[in-house]
Order: C-alpha cells, then structure tokens, then sequence
C-alpha cells in the first residue's frame, strides 16, 4: 500500500517529540541517574562544611618545674608562692589547681595567655591575684573567694585584624568595642552624639564575646598616651563557679594627655553560680 509523502512527515515530527519532550536527557547527554541525583543536590537543604578544627594546644607545663607549685596537675596542684611567667602558658591536668591565699600569678605582657583545663576543681585562694591578658578556665567546679581577683584591665593583645576601635589622630578620645569610643572635642557644626572616638566592632560574636579591647587615642604626635583595651576571660563551669572575688577586664585609663582604652570580654558558662 502507498503510504503519502504527508504520512512520513508526521511520523517524522511524532519521532521528533519523544525524543526532546519524553526523554529530554537524550539531548544533553545525561542518563536519568544524573538528573535524580542533580534534583537531590540542588532541591535538599545545604549542609556547609563543617570549619576547621581549632588550633591544637601547647604541651601542659607542669606543676612544680615550671609554675614552682607543690604537687602534680594529674593529682593536686597546689601554687603555694608568688608566679611571674614570661611567656604564655597552658595547663592542663586531670586533678585539681589551687592558687593558695596571697598568692600573684601574674603574665603582664600584653596579650599574654592563662590557660587551665583540669578535670577537678580550681580555686583562687583569698587576696590572690592573677594578672594576664587573657584568662581561660575549664574546670568541674571553680572556687572565687574572698578579695580574690581575675584582672586583665588594659592588657589585651591586638584587636581583630579586619578592624580597630583605637581612634585616629591626637584628639585623645576614648576605644570603641561593643559601642563608639567617647569623642573628647566639641564640633558645633554637628550632634553632641555624631563625635565619637574608636570605632564599634565584635557585633558578630556577640552570643560568644572573645576579642580584646582596644586601645584609646592620644594627645601627642609622638607619645602614646591612650590607655590599653581590656583582655578577656573566660569561665567554663560544668557544675558550680562561686565568685566572691573580681573578674575584671576593664580598659586602662588614658589619664590627662590619653583616651581611655575599651573593655573587653568576659564569657561565662556554668550548671550554677
């Protein structure tokens, strides 16, 4: 039977739809493996990748050699005289840390870092002080007694890298931190509240404060007088923290001829206090 030429076209256009609208994968070279897994890829929620574990610690110093304490960190150590340390120091045990009664434990270079992370307890004896730029504790429980203190004022290390709450120029105006620094110079041309000193900055970690703050501006081209920015601290708790001490970390005062350095963070976590 002749078949007209009419009929050969419309096979020909039918032939055509099955394969661009049936099967369009056949077109782009993808099998129907490929575009389930593409559906899955682009349609899930996106899980990002997990970030980079931290940076490991530095090796424990121990009890007696280094700190000059009575004891092991792994049973009980117990720091029974004056400590001045040099550089940064972690310590780090399964026993407990205690800083007998007036006792100073002191790091008083800028920046300089206390760490503990003991399994047992920790305590700070009566009238004992530590003195550091930053103050890390992880114990079971922590002991603050009387007149004790924990004070990082005007000790930090730098501000973030992206950014500085130290004022420019000599007007000697105060850091800035979670808010603008003070401004010291009066403007008439704008707000009593458009004159600021430093800059704010650490919005972003505001659930979990830990930058330093920063340090005030000056009054001289070539002298320095702003005060230091405040260091940090940080309490880590798993059952009971009592604090009949100070846990300061104000900013340092700028004087006459200086602005005044910004506080900075204290970060606290415990089951009861």
């Amino acid at each position: 039977m002749a078949l007209s030429l009419s009929f050969f076209a419309t096979l020909h256009l039918t032939l055509l739809f099955l394969v661009f609208f049936v099967n369009p994968s056949a077109i782009n070279g993808y099998s129907d493996e490929d575009i389930d897994s593409e559906f899955i890829l682009f349609h899930q929620d996106y899980t990002p990748p997990a970030p980079p574990p931290p940076p490991p610690h530095p090796p424990s110093v121990s009890c007696e050699d280094d700190l000059g304490g009575v004891g092991s960190l792994d049973t009980t150590c117990k720091i029974v005289s004056n400590v001045n340390i040099t550089k940064s120091v972690y310590i780090e045990g399964k026993g407990n840390f205690y800083v007998l009664p007036n006792v100073t434990f002191k790091c008083t270079f800028l920046g300089c870092e206390i760490g503990i992370n003991v399994t047992g307890n920790f305590t700070l004896g009566e009238n004992s002080v530590i003195l550091a730029g930053t103050f890390q504790l992880v114990a079971d429980n922590a002991t603050f007694s009387n007149s004790s203190a924990v004070n990082t004022t005007g000790l930090a290390g730098s501000a973030p890298a992206q950014t500085s709450g130290t004022p420019q120029g000599v007007e000697g105006a105060g850091g800035g931190y979670g808010g603008r620094g003070a401004g010291c110079l009066t403007d008439k041309k704008k707000m009593p509240e458009d004159v600021w000193g430093g800059d704010a900055y650490g919005w972003s970690t505001l659930q979990t404060p830990w930058s330093y703050g920063s340090k005030g501006g000056t009054t001289s081209k070539t002298v320095d007088y702003g005060g230091g920015g405040g260091g940090r601290l940080m309490l880590l708790v798993d059952k009971f923290l009592e604090v009949n001490g100070s846990l300061l970390a104000d900013g340092g005062d700028g004087g006459v001829k200086g602005g005044g350095g910004s506080g900075g963070s204290i970060q606290i976590r415990a089951y009861k206090m």
